[in-house]
């Protein structure tokens, strides 16, 4: 497993997506793109290898995230400005979170 970061194991995984096959992006361009969509400090990102040489991209945050929704369709629309073609999972309801 290729390892970007991540912060420490207090933080919450918010988002994981796919990219395309033969589609991938850099570490730095993730980090900033998903510290922009989310505007909170604290955010990092993680690289996963799983089966078949599948990778899947997870971001995650701070517990108290503002607006899950709106960082959501933060990171789908910059993913989308950046030319990548994804399938990213949706926020699903989380104990002692308002979405």
């Amino acid at each position: 497993m290729a390892k970007y970061e991540r912060q420490d194991n207090s933080e919450t995984r918010w988002l994981s997506f796919r990219l395309r096959n033969g589609q991938s992006i850099a570490p730095a361009k993730l980090r900033a793109g998903w510290a922009a969509a989310a505007a909170v400090p604290g955010i990092s990102v993680r690289r996963e290898d799983i089966e078949s040489g599948t990778v899947v991209y997870a971001l995650y945050g701070p517990s108290s995230l503002g607006a899950p929704q709106v960082a959501e369709m933060r990171m789908r629309q910059f993913l989308m400005d950046e030319g990548y073609t994804f399938t990213m999972g949706t926020l699903g309801a989380r104990p002692g979170i308002r979405l």
